[in-house]
């Protein structure tokens, strides 16, 4: 079947279907579910359904009742899903709700990014804000809070996370920093982290945390301006 274009511009809607572009520049709205190569939306959309696309910019604000499945999205402005997002690349640089899970190869947030469920990835860095309602899971997880960031529990190979370009009067006024129940990980570096329990081969805990226990098996580092509560090796 031939794929056409949907472009609303203006104020308009449009029923779901196959699609080669979509791109929504005005205030538009897509009943059902929709199937195309690509997606801008520049405008302000509400697609009421799932949506699947190879490629998905967002600068605009959209909603999507569905679920979203793509090989890349790239969000610069405000977005909403209201079900899970399976992709290979999620680029944030503004502002994204997910309700559901969160599955990608790669995770990138520079902005803001709230996931009720949990984060599936094998690359995790953020440099912003994030709330993860479940588990954060990634082979190799980099966290720069620029604000505050939170996981109910994070598992991975490499973990680290660390304050960088903070001033001392932003640390007064603002809460930059972790804030988790578990974190498990081979190797684990962290700065300004918050958690009840920490387990790893290599731990190093640095400045700013406060950890009521810490589980090693092969090394342990702690910051004197750390808080610890108990560590032992096991």
């Amino acid at each position: 079947m031939e794929r056409k274009d949907l472009v609303i511009s203006g104020a308009g809607s449009a029923s779901g279907g196959l699609y080669n572009l979509v791109k929504i520049s005005g205030t538009g709205k897509v009943h059902g579910d929709i199937d195309c190569n690509d997606m801008a939306i520049h405008g302000t959309a509400t697609m009421e359904g799932n949506v699947k696309a190879k490629a998905v910019h967002i600068s605009g604000k959209a909603r999507v009742t569905g679920s979203l499945k793509t090989e890349h999205v790239k969000i610069s402005g405000s977005a909403q899903i209201g079900a899970g997002v399976q992709c290979k690349q999620f680029d944030c640089h503004g502002s994204a709700n997910v309700d559901g899970n969160l599955s990608a190869d790669e995770v990138h947030i520079h902005g803001e990014a709230a996931i009720k469920g949990g984060c599936d990835a094998e690359q995790f860095k953020a440099r912003g804000e994030f709330s993860i309602g479940g588990l954060l899971n990634a082979e190799t997880i980099q966290i720069k809070p620029f604000g505050h960031c939170q996981a109910k529990e994070i598992g991975g190979e490499r973990i680290e996370v660390k304050l960088q370009g903070i001033t001392f009067l932003k640390k007064l006024l603002f809460h930059f920093g972790l804030t988790a129940e578990s974190i498990e990980g081979d190797e684990i570096y962290l700065e300004y982290t918050s958690a009840k329990a920490v387990r790893g081969n290599r731990v190093t805990i640095g400045p700013g945390c406060d950890i009521e226990v810490v589980e090693y098996q092969g090394e342990f580092q702690c910051d004197p301006g750390a808080k610890v509560g108990t560590y032992k090796k096991v």
